[in-house]
């Protein structure tokens, strides 16, 4: 019976969707309200459909329905209730599902807010939003239905799967089906990454609704930013939602892969990536739309290139075409994926170039200088989308073209990355500093000169006692020249130096313009620091919420230059009761134990005396836990502010009495992390609807004396 709802509540909103596409068009060309409420209300109805499915789904889950195929795929009785219900999004036909029920969650969240406020603008809006939902309910119901059964040939004994019940077959025996039953990834039994994708399906999904609203613009010929205002805060949403996505990826990458990282350069890491690159370049660029009546062709390109690289991303996860340990299984999604991702990629830029060459994306004003404020966000774009082509072409581009063209696949690795990556990334974080402190329409250099003093100062300051508390490292690192065989050497400490420095100054720029902000308002309204503090960000949450993200992108660009450029790594073999040193540490190895558990793991773990100056300050459990299907290394650490000591358990002997381990000492690895949590929470204060805020934070915006509006 749980199929049976499942598949009909899905069908449903199939029919639902298809028809809100249908009637939403004919009520815009007619003009017919009564065609638009119901083409809304179908859109509506979807949300519903689309939760009875999943529940559906998450029942047979919990309750042992192992006929359902996919249940039988990806649980069985040892797996812990938690797993069970996170197994809704463990392999691709619950992802679909999960990823259906999300579009129609974002659909249904755009069409109540902005219903009444953007009404000439919906109807077209709805139909591109449910365009996008039919297609992926469509392959969910037709291609990877999570509804599917197992059922057994009655003449030949054969098992198949089947969604509609097949004549001449029998329902398989439930005992065997409960005793054959696969279970789930053991990859997928980690927090960061049952968080993680669903963190990536709602950035994922979310940046359908700009897109959708960027159309209706382009459709109905209304190229104000009304389509701007619609969307700004979706937009925000799904950015926050893709960057917790992509640093959960990295937490679970660092504890669950047992190669010492959090990112590897890996093809499906990085198609989730490049819509986060382009999504950061449309979020800023549409502030000088807004602001300055700029850029108008551009953003659409940006906005329709971001959902273009969702679309994209999500065929190179789904269909097979590349091999990765976060990628599904080889299927039959790719082929209508990659044409729906051409459609809509088409469909855009042909509605753009007809609004550019009728004309009417024509900017209102033109660029005043090299150093205002629009000029260094097109810089800043100009970069992020050089980033995303190169991305683009180590990922996707170089392999594929290398296969279609001469018949061997070239792969470009981590050196190929490292190669042509920091050097844009440098550029980026150094725009982080300037642009905020640049006027709109043009800045002289004297100002500009004067408004980084201070920041300078801090900078060189930090930047002195971070040198002399800094790791000595004395091995140089490589720069590849874009991947080849060719490049150069520089000192770690040099490099350090230098990337520290930008990414300081960008730091403290956002730090002392909120000083500065404060400040004024102290002064002039004689308030309290808090109080002061409070009233500014709830009054400007886009320009404060915005360094506050700039702020924690700065704190994970610490880790990231501390963990990779000083990063300490050495192998050791242990006798039982042993002890080595490794830098000012000593590490004793002290049992090891070896035993099955209750949910099917077979599990072998070390256990390590951690010491410094003769006083244990940690116990460190590295394990190997074996499962039918692999083995995963789960490292054991001790975490500090300035440094994780990382170990993995390598190898082992049948007696346990010899054991060699992976270590690893990372310096500044958990500012990464840390940083993720000030982005989150910057992005919330810049999206937060000002109509929740106390009264007295939702007054106009007020120019305070020495503050630069950045609106």
């Amino acid at each position: 019976m749980i199929a049976e709802i499942g598949l009909a509540a899905l069908a449903f909103a199939f029919a639902a969707s298809i028809y809100s596409i249908l009637v939403s068009i004919y009520g815009e060309i007619q003009q017919s309200s009564g065609a638009m409420i119901s083409g809304r209300n179908a859109a509506l109805a979807t949300l519903p459909l689309l939760l009875i499915a999943m529940l559906a789904l998450l029942v047979a889950l919990v309750t042992e329905q192992y006929q359902l195929s996919y249940v039988w795929n990806v649980s069985n009785p040892q797996t812990p209730i938690f797993y069970r219900i996170t197994a809704l999004w463990g392999s691709q036909k619950g992802s679909l599902l999960f990823w259906c029920f999300t579009t129609s969650l974002f659909t249904f969240g755009a069409i109540v807010f902005n219903w009444r406020s953007e009404r000439h603008l919906m109807p077209y809006a709805i139909a591109v939003m449910m365009a996008t939902q039919a297609f992926f309910i469509g392959i969910t119901l037709i291609l990877e239905n999570p509804f599917a059964r197992w059922w057994v040939d009655a003449i030949t004994g054969d098992a198949f799967e089947s969604i509609l019940i097949p004549s001449n077959a029998i329902i398989p025996d439930a005992l065997r089906l409960a005793e054959s039953a696969k279970g789930l990834s053991p990859l997928l039994r980690h927090f960061g990454m049952i968080i993680h994708p669903p963190m990536l399906y709602l950035g994922f999904v979310g940046f359908l609704v700009p897109f959708a609203f960027a159309i209706a613009a382009l459709a109905s010929g209304d190229l104000s930013t009304n389509w701007i205002k619609a969307s700004r805060r979706w937009s925000l949403i799904s950015w926050v939602f893709l960057s917790l996505g992509l640093i959960l990826g990295g937490r679970w990458a660092y504890d669950v892969l047992g190669w010492g990282g959090y990112w590897g350069w890996d093809p499906v890491e990085n198609a989730a990536f490049l819509p986060w690159l382009v999504g950061t370049a449309f979020i800023h660029s549409v502030m000088i739309q807004q602001k300055r009546g700029m850029l108008k062709v551009w953003n659409m390109v940006l906005v329709i290139g971001t959902f273009s690289a969702v679309i994209f991303g999500t065929f190179a996860t789904r269909s097979g075409v590349i091999s990765s340990v976060h990628s599904f299984a080889r299927s039959s999604v790719g082929f209508p994926m990659l044409t729906f991702w051409g459609a809509m990629t088409l469909i855009g830029a042909v509605l753009t170039f007809h609004r550019w060459r009728r004309g009417e994306l024509r900017d209102e004003h033109e660029f005043a200088g090299l150093l205002s404020r629009e000029m260094l966000f097109v810089l800043n774009n100009i970069i992020f989308m050089a980033l995303t082509i190169a991305i683009f072409w180590g990922s996707f581009g170089a392999p594929i073209t290398s296969e279609l063209f001469f018949g061997t696949e070239i792969t470009l690795g981590k050196d190929y990355f490292m190669g042509v990556t920091p050097p844009l990334f440098a550029a980026l974080y150094i725009l982080m500093g300037i642009a905020p402190l640049a006027a709109w329409s043009s800045t002289s250099i004297k100002r500009l000169g004067k408004a980084l003093l201070i920041p300078s100062i801090l900078t060189v300051i930090t930047l002195l006692l971070l040198m002399v508390i800094a790791p000595s490292y004395s091995d140089p690192v490589r720069f590849n020249l874009a991947g080849s065989d060719s490049g150069f050497f520089l000192p770690a400490q040099a490099v350090a130096a230098f990337s520290y420095a930008i990414i300081l100054l960008a730091g403290f720029v956002a730090i002392y313009e909120t000083y500065r902000g404060t400040a004024a308002r102290v002064r002039a309204r004689n308030e309290s620091w808090l109080k002061a503090t409070i009233t500014l960000f709830g009054r400007n949450q886009r320009r404060y919420g915005g360094y506050l993200v700039h702020l924690g992108i700065v704190i994970i660009g610490i880790g990231v230059i501390g963990s990779t450029l000083f990063q300490y790594q050495t192998r050791r073999t242990l006798d039982l009761g042993e002890t080595t040193t490794v830098q000012n540490y000593q590490l004793r190895f002290d049992d090891f134990q070896q035993g099955a558990a209750a949910d099917g793991r077979f599990i072998n773990r070390a256990t390590l005396s951690l010491s410094q100056n003769n006083r244990i300050i940690a116990t460190i459990q590295p394990r190997v836990d074996e499962y039918p299907q692999m083995g995963m290394m789960i490292a054991g650490a001790h975490s500090t502010a300035a440094r994780d000591f990382y170990v993995l358990l390598d190898d082992f002997d049948e007696t346990g009495n010899s054991v060699s381990f992976a270590i690893y000492i990372n310096p500044l690895i958990n500012l990464v992390w840390w940083g993720g949590i000030v982005l989150v929470f910057g992005t919330l204060i810049a999206a937060w609807p000002k109509e929740v805020l106390p009264a007295h934070l939702r007054g106009a915006k007020q120019k305070m004396s020495g503050t630069n509006d950045v609106e």
